[in-house]
């Protein structure tokens, strides 16, 4: 017993020995290594990170206020809005309303609708004329805005032209020829229709039917001192005839002479609705 106890020292003093011996450096290598073995050895704890949460706000797209509204994609190119105020005018539309603000506007609606043609997808011509026979004192501002049309876009309002030949009010009948003088010979199916008027009532009138039957026919007809007012920019752009008929004397006459026999109106054509 005592001998393993001996030996045992013994051995554990030769490794101390062994170790005193090493030098400096290898001990301080071991050491590291040692270390090292160590902390591969022993149990890791991987912490992670929490990713970064970045907060962002909604997009929300602004309700459209008064002053930011979009804008209205209804056209008025077309004709719509500027027809209704006329319409407020016409004693056979519903919306009739002589003391509406729309009525007020009829002035600058028919020369709104007048500016659109021919882009509107409307019939502007016989919308004008039409407007020429509603009961308002301004109604010729209509007839006004169917000359600026021009003759052959005025010519396409022949039978509604026609139709206002007829009309209770005077200065629908004198514009009305007025308009058919401003087309000319295109009017000739007209001729028979405006022949009454020679003998209208009205001074006005007369003078303007014997001044479309001389620019329809090419016949002279009118003396040289009747004139328009320039723009028709009056309720009577013409010169009044006399009480005697002075101004529709040579009109009358050759009405009864040679216009009477002559077949104005053969077949179907632009003055039939």
């Amino acid at each position: 017993m005592q001998e393993d106890i001996v030996r045992q020292y013994q051995g554990d003093w030769m490794i101390l020995d062994m170790n005193a011996r090493l030098p400096n450096t290898k001990r301080c290598w071991l050491a590291i290594l040692v270390v090292i073995l160590l902390a591969a050895c022993a149990p890791t704890t991987t912490t992670l990170e929490p990713m970064p949460v970045t907060a962002t706000a909604a997009t929300v797209e602004p309700t459209p206020t008064a002053s930011t509204a979009m804008p209205n994609s209804t056209a008025t190119g077309s004709g719509g809005n500027s027809i209704a105020i006329i319409e407020v005018s016409d004693p056979l539309s519903s919306t009739y309303d002589p003391k509406s603000a729309a009525y007020a506007d009829f002035p600058a609606a028919v020369k709104q609708l007048a500016a659109m043609n021919p882009s509107a997808d409307i019939d502007v011509a016989g919308e004008l004329a039409y407007a020429m026979a509603f009961p308002r004192a301004d109604s010729y501002l209509a007839a006004q805005a169917l000359i600026s049309l021009g003759p052959d876009w005025a010519a396409t309002a022949l039978p509604v032209l026609i139709d206002n030949l007829k009309n209770q009010r005077p200065e629908v009948r004198l514009y009305s020829a007025l308009v058919l003088s401003f087309i000319g010979k295109p009017a000739s199916c007209a001729v028979r229709n405006i022949s009454p008027l020679l003998w209208d009532a009205d001074p006005y009138v007369r003078t303007s039917a014997a001044m479309a039957i001389e620019s329809i026919t090419g016949e002279d007809l009118v003396p040289k001192e009747v004139v328009i007012t320039p723009n028709y920019s009056s309720d009577r752009p013409v010169t009044a005839d006399t009480p005697e008929g002075t101004v529709v004397a040579a009109a009358r006459s050759w009405w009864t002479d040679q216009g009477l026999k002559v077949n104005w109106h053969p077949s179907y054509d632009i003055c039939d609705p």
